[in-house]
């Protein structure tokens, strides 16, 4: 019975990507010439062999079987169920070069679909490593080719790759960090990256290490991994020196067994075991040129490719209003380390110090840096603000460049104060006038007197009248910000309420399945798991499938076995909804493990 299902799940799922057949070939870009790999083709879709058409550089050997793989991807707002077929053979490289595999041409539903050529870099087998000059420090300036890289004949080894050797001081340099290998790496430990002193560093997003990649360096097959990348300005000019990498790498070897009896005899007695081994990487220079000399008056120690702008928000005020200045530098460079360009305002002119905003990308190399000035003129008449001069030091042509900003005129009204003569208010004075008594206002009555110190103001009745409502203000104030900064971030919204968003697709689910819907029970129960694994991971939509699931449940620290039993509910709903069970028990059964499995991960996570 299971394996029916199975027939018919895959017929269905094939069904529905036969629309999009895509064949791709997948195999080594660096191998030796005689060397066997392995060469993949998947395909989509249900279809023919593969056909390789006539190759001079390459051969196919032999058939390593064929094995079928499920994905599930979110297209249109819902999920879609994919087979991919896989077909392995072991191919062998003939000539010697850089050489395209050629496209392999696949029959599905009587149309034919071709793969894209593949490039494979074709190296000769009994090629050598080239011994490297050592510098006199016994250190290796390494450059960003990879035939560049300082080997030794070393088996695995780790290098510290400058994009440029030599740059001025203020320009950058992208820096990675790579490990290069020639046996099977089991672990990567300890791991000291260099302390970059004179640098000011900007680390990139660097994915996490998990296979290496076949390349060449100084004629040798490696496989090679990036470890981190690092963006480097330094901060002063001379020789500056990169201290060395090191880590502790754990090497799997095949050693004899020390054992020794019958069945060590009959199977070779050999054992795999990890042997820790200790690399470093050499200590790399680089020249930090200074700035030429002839630096202009209004040079803020920019340096790149920049441009300038600025903007007045109004040009017609009255005296005492404000108004606001915005300059703004933009460009490739340090942007983030440029000085404001220096504003000459009018004497008049009442100027705050400025508010500054830096918008970055994500390596620090390229982005903005906005001066945003408040001024105040004082006095009415016409002001010329003249135009801003911004200087910064292009180190593709090795020169100062100076830029200028337009020029403003500030017309400036008089304000009600200054409209005439100042008046200065006293009071009133009014005639004294005799009505049988001394003087007129004179009180003789004390009912409305009050001994000294017995008065409101100041006293803790004053003061509680006071402070009561400007704390409560205060409360709320703190409180309504922390509300609209905390729900202002999807991600926290989305995870908050992930549970309850799922239990309103399980509510609905049970709905279905007591009036005996089958398919749409199935399928709000699989929209209820999905749902609740993007909401509660915060995984995008476009990103949401098994193996990003697997990953971001790993990163949370969820147990394998929970991990196992999710992804188990959502592969028997996925074939519950194209192969519906035959009664309303199994569906009962799934709809408990659901709500089991999620109470579980809500638990946990």
């Amino acid at each position: 019975m299971k394996s029916l299902l199975s027939v018919l799940f895959i017929f269905f799922t094939l069904t529905l990507q036969a629309e999009d057949v895509k064949v791709t070939v997948n195999c080594p870009r660096v191998v030796k010439v005689g060397e066997p790999f392995q060469l993949d083709v998947e395909i989509n879709a249900k279809g023919s062999q593969p056909a390789f058409p006539e190759m001079t550089a390459f051969k196919v050997l032999r058939s390593m079987g064929t094995q079928q793989k499920m994905e599930t991807s979110m297209s249109g707002g819902k999920f879609v169920s994919s087979v991919i077929v896989v077909y392995s053979y072991a191919v062998q490289a003939m000539q010697e070069g850089t050489q395209d595999f050629p496209a392999v041409e696949v029959t599905v539903d009587k149309k034919k679909y071709q793969s894209a050529p593949v490039p494979v870099q074709v190296v000769a087998g009994n090629a050598s490593a080239q011994a490297a000059q050592q510098q006199q420090q016994g250190g290796a300036t390494a450059q960003a080719d990879n035939s560049q890289v300082q080997t030794d004949n070393r088996e695995v080894f780790v290098s510290v790759i400058p994009s440029r050797s030599k740059i001025y001081q203020g320009e950058y340099i992208t820096t990675t960090l790579k490990l290069f290998s020639k046996v099977d790496i089991s672990s990567i430990n300890d791991v000291k990256f260099p302390s970059f002193d004179g640098f000011f560093k900007q680390e990139l997003d660097t994915p996490p290490l998990r296979s290496l990649e076949r390349e060449t360096v100084n004629g040798e097959v490696y496989g090679t991994g990036v470890l981190k990348q690092i963006i480097l300005f330094p901060q002063k000019s001379g020789a500056l020196t990169i201290s060395p990498c090191t880590m502790e790498i754990g090497i799997t070897q095949r050693v004899q067994s020390r054992s020794r009896n019958i069945f060590d005899d009959i199977f070779g007695g050999t054992q795999v075991q990890t042997v820790p081994r200790e690399v470093k990487s050499y200590p790399v220079n680089i020249t930090v040129l200074p700035l030429p000399e002839g630096k202009p008056a209004s040079f803020s120690n920019a340096v790149g490719q920049l441009k300038l702008d600025a903007s007045v928000d109004k040009t017609e005020v009255k005296a005492n209003d404000p108004i606001t200045l915005k300059v703004v530098i933009s460009g490739t460079g340090n942007v983030k380390f440029a000085d404001a360009p220096k504003v000459n305002f009018p004497p008049d002119f009442e100027v705050f110090d400025p508010k500054v905003n830096t918008h970055l990308n994500s390596t620090a190399t390229s982005g903005s840096k906005t001066f945003e000035y408040v001024i105040v003129p004082r006095h009415g008449g016409t002001y010329k603000l003249p135009a801003i001069e911004f200087s910064f030091f292009d180190p593709q042509t090795k020169q100062y460049k100076s830029l200028h900003s337009e020029e403003y005129t500030i017309t400036v009204e008089k304000g009600e104060e200054q409209s005439g003569t100042n008046v200065i208010s006293g009071i009133t004075r009014e005639d004294v006038k005799f009505l049988g008594k001394d003087v007129r206002y004179i009180k003789q009555s004390h009912d409305s007197l009050h001994k000294k110190g017995d008065h409101f103001f100041g006293t803790w009745k004053f003061l509680l009248w006071f402070v009561i409502p400007l704390a409560g203000f205060a409360t709320i104030v703190y409180f309504r910000r922390k509300y609209i900064r905390k729900y202002s971030d999807l991600a926290f919204v989305k995870n908050k309420h992930a549970n309850r968003y799922a239990s309103k697709r399980l509510k609905k689910a049970a709905t279905f399945m007591n009036s005996g819907q089958q398919t749409l029970m199935y399928e709000e129960l699989s929209r209820a798991l999905w749902g609740y694994l993007g909401d509660k991971l915060n995984i995008p939509v476009a990103d949401l499938s098994k193996d990003t699931g697997k990953q971001m449940m790993q990163q949370n620290k969820v147990p394998e076995s929970l991990t196992d039993e999710f992804i188990g509910v959502i592969d028997d709903c996925e074939f519950a909804r194209y192969a519906p069970s035959s009664g309303n028990a199994d569906m009962k059964t799934l709809y408990n493990r659901a709500v089991d499995v999620i109470d579980k991960m809500q638990k946990t996570i």
